[in-house]
């Protein structure tokens, strides 16, 4: 389907852990899908399941980090960032070009997946636009916002609304700067 539409880049979750078979051939299956496609599988970071406020859970295999991994192609999701207490800016760095995709969303590093209107959180979302900028990234940054709560439509238009600024400003700003300051 990804073909058809001309789509380049397909994100997948890393699989849970009682997914045995399709995680035992999952780092090899990604690769041998992006060499008989032509489409980037990029593989995006999960968080740890928490069972109480001392135990985590590590849920996927072979894990929720895509940086231990020898993938391609990856993502950022800044809410999983958030719940993993993850720094999404030495993520990136470890990640360098293979990173492809970004959620750019926030959160407050609950437990829950909250998909926040970027800014609203903890998990340093300017940052790590301001990053992307500064190594001259040249993949996707995707809105990916929960609107669940916004009772009206106005409300949800002005999250949007909100999140596409944010966006707008941390990725604009450092090109501002760099040409302001030559």
């Amino acid at each position: 389907m990804a073909a058809a539409v001309g789509a380049e880049v397909v994100v997948v979750h890393p699989p849970f852990r009682w997914q045995r078979d399709y995680a035992r051939d999952f780092v090899d299956g990604i690769a041998a899908l992006e060499e008989s496609t032509g489409i980037a599988f990029a593989v995006e970071n999960m968080y740890p399941w928490r069972a109480s406020t001392r135990r985590r859970l590590e849920m996927y295999l072979p894990g929720r980090d895509p940086s231990d991994e020898p993938y391609a192609n990856t993502v950022i999701d800044l809410s999983h960032a958030a719940i993993a207490q993850d720094d999404p800016v030495a993520m990136a760095e470890r990640l360098g070009p293979r990173l492809r995709h970004i959620h750019l969303t926030d959160g407050s590093g609950s437990a829950k997946d909250e998909h926040l209107v970027p800014g609203r959180g903890s998990a340093g979302a300017a940052e790590l636009l301001h990053h992307l900028v500064d190594t001259g990234f040249t993949g996707e940054v995707v809105l990916e916002i929960n609107t669940r709560r916004c009772t009206t439509r106005e409300e949800r238009e002005a999250d949007l609304r909100e999140s596409l600024e944010f966006a707008r400003e941390h990725l604009s700003a450092r090109t501002r700067d760099a040409v302001a300051g030559s």
